[in-house]
């Protein structure tokens, strides 16, 4: 067993690893380096809860002061990475120091995607990755600016919802022809887009933001169509990539992510990785996948921590997701596959389940306010066993009959 675990990253996977290598006996020394001022905390309610003014920041902290020393994890916050020097199992950070590790973990996570236009130094410009933004925006909303976001993912959709909420217009910018197009199915999409847009979110679609307009603060935004809105504040939602530039000529392997197998190790010796930044062999789909989730963060921080203890443990849980905007709850689990049949199973109407069938089995469901049918779902998909299409199709069949 290691001596000394340095993780680098404090969300979820860092702190979960930490926590897991504790309750499963190691007695080493622990560090666990965040980046940022704060204490770990958890991202999800910095769209929805933290913008609307319903949680303050406190209520976002994962583990307390107090947990950490009784649990004899170092904390330490802005600590941020800076190089890998795996030939000498040591950690550079930003401020000089080296950090020597018998066993490194990380979970560095992801970093946003930018967009660098004209006008992006313009007062009113905004991102959304840390508690510090969504305070900061938090303040902003409330003289109800005239809000354009550029992205129609799930962050930029639960800022809208959030934006709305408090009674800003608000316009949503994509480059593509569907909002949510990396995640959600289409019929999903389409239903949201009819929420969002009963609730006065206005869509541009298939456009870019080319410059933004002001002479201090923000004014207009120029669309590449030569379209110019009204906009007082601007939030780009554009997603994020994972951090791997400080481990550049580290050996390390990577592709989209840290490659990693069912255990979270990578193809250096005594270095894992989870979380956002790790990209893994999953047992339930043919090619390696890399997930953005809180669910992924848990179960691989726990994975790390079993592989440091010398537990036989994989990394096999279905993954899933969820949102929120306005009164709808969007929960996703499995991965849809491209050949597969998209079934549609809806009577209410304010949900929606849809079911993505490959040839033998359940591979996803995507579903809106139908619990029920969610966790179903996710059971059948997680056993792998053949299914009965034609009962799957019915939307008289309850999927808990499928069990």
């Amino acid at each position: 067993m290691s001596d000394t675990t340095v993780i680098v990253g404090a969300g979820q996977a860092g702190l979960q690893t930490a926590v897991s290598l504790r309750q499963g006996g190691y007695a080493g020394r622990l560090l666990l380096l965040g980046s940022e001022a704060h204490l770990p905390y958890q991202r999800p309610p910095l769209s929805k809860q933290v913008l609307k003014g319903e949680f303050d920041a406190d209520r976002c902290t994962l583990r307390g002061a107090d947990f950490l020393a009784a649990q004899e994890i170092e904390f330490r916050p802005h600590s941020r990475a800076e190089a890998l020097l795996s030939d000498q199992q040591q950690l550079r950070l930003a401020d000089g120091q080296l950090l020597s590790y018998d066993a490194l973990v990380i979970a560095s996570g992801a970093r946003l995607n930018r967009l660098h236009l004209p006008g992006s130094e313009l007062d009113g410009v905004f991102y959304l990755r840390t508690i510090d933004d969504a305070l900061t925006l938090r303040e902003r909303l409330q003289a109800q600016p005239q809000v354009l976001i550029a992205g129609a993912g799930y962050i930029g959709l639960e800022v809208a919802a959030s934006a709305r909420a408090l009674g800003c217009k608000v316009r949503v910018v994509e480059a593509q022809q569907q909002l949510m197009q990396r995640s959600a199915l289409p019929a999903i999409a389409d239903f949201m887009r009819a929420r969002h847009e009963q609730e006065g979110v206005a869509f541009h679609f298939g456009r870019k933001l080319a410059a933004i307009h002001g002479q201090r603060q923000v004014q207009r935004v120029g669309l590449d169509d030569g379209t110019e809105l009204d906009a007082e504040l601007v939030v780009k939602g554009i997603g994020v990539r994972p951090d791997l530039r400080w481990l550049e000529g580290s050996g390390l392997a990577t592709a989209r992510g840290i490659l990693v197998d069912d255990q979270c190790r990578t193809n250096l010796a005594n270095v894992y990785a989870a979380g956002d930044c790790a990209e893994t062999q999953h047992p339930l789909y043919s090619e390696p996948v890399l997930l953005e989730s809180v669910q992924n963060a848990v179960s691989q921080g726990k994975t790390c921590a079993a592989a440091i203890l010398g537990q036989d443990t994989s990394y096999s849980d279905v993954p899933w997701f969820w949102s929120e905007q306005f009164d709808c709850r969007i929960q996703l689990a499995g991965l849809p596959q491209p050949q597969d049949e998209l079934v549609v199973r809806s009577d209410a109407p304010n949900s929606m389940t849809v079911l993505a069938l490959g040839a033998d089995r359940l591979h996803a469901i995507q579903c809106i306010n139908a619990p029920r049918d969610y966790m179903a779902a996710r059971k059948i998909i997680a056993l792998g066993d053949a299914i009965d299409r034609d009962r799957l199709r019915n939307p008289k069949t309850e999927l808990k009959e499928l069990l």
